[in-house]
């Protein structure tokens, strides 16, 4: 609980930069930033599972009020909550111990760690842009568009993580 002050100012950073910057940009139509699930990437992985999803569900609900998702956004952050754990594990080989009370990210290579959320953005995106347009039409596009918005998300995430790592975990 001593770590809350932290989590909760990264969320409003984030949720703000995502809301009233990256979602005012229209840079290409296959090209379209998402940083906010870093939000629940980033959440302590000793959390328990309820508590992961309220905070997620809190999440979701404040972007599809702040961008009318109609609860395409609660929908595609619900299950990155729940695979998590899975990711991580799939991804960098660390799994959660219960009893362990220090932060797993500080104990993990930058590499890891940016590993785990590179996998977890392009979840995301692919979940977001498949729910968006409920149709395999042009799959071209769509897979183009997953790739580069997942890579341009990265990109833009970058320092954010290492700030988190640095400062909060």
């Amino acid at each position: 609980m001593f770590r809350s002050v932290p989590y909760i100012g990264m969320t409003l950073m984030v949720l703000f930069l995502q809301i009233f910057i990256l979602d005012e940009l229209s840079i290409a139509l296959w090209l379209r930033p998402m940083i906010f699930p870093i939000v629940v990437m980033l959440l302590p992985m000793e959390w328990r599972t309820i508590w992961v999803m309220l905070a997620t569900l809190a999440v979701g609900l404040v972007m599809d009020l702040a961008q009318g998702g109609a609860g395409l956004y609660t929908a595609t952050l619900l299950p990155l909550s729940v695979l998590r754990s899975w990711v991580l594990y799939i991804t960098t080989r660390r799994g959660v111990e219960h009893g362990d009370q220090t932060s797993l990210f500080s104990r993990m290579s930058m590499r890891n760690i940016m590993t785990y959320v590179g996998a977890m953005l392009v979840l995301h995106h692919a979940m977001f842009f498949v729910l968006e347009r409920l149709s395999f039409a042009m799959p071209l596009q769509l897979v183009l568009t997953i790739v580069c918005s997942s890579a341009l998300s990265l990109i833009i995430a970058w320092p954010i993580v290492r700030l988190y790592s640095s400062k909060i975990a």
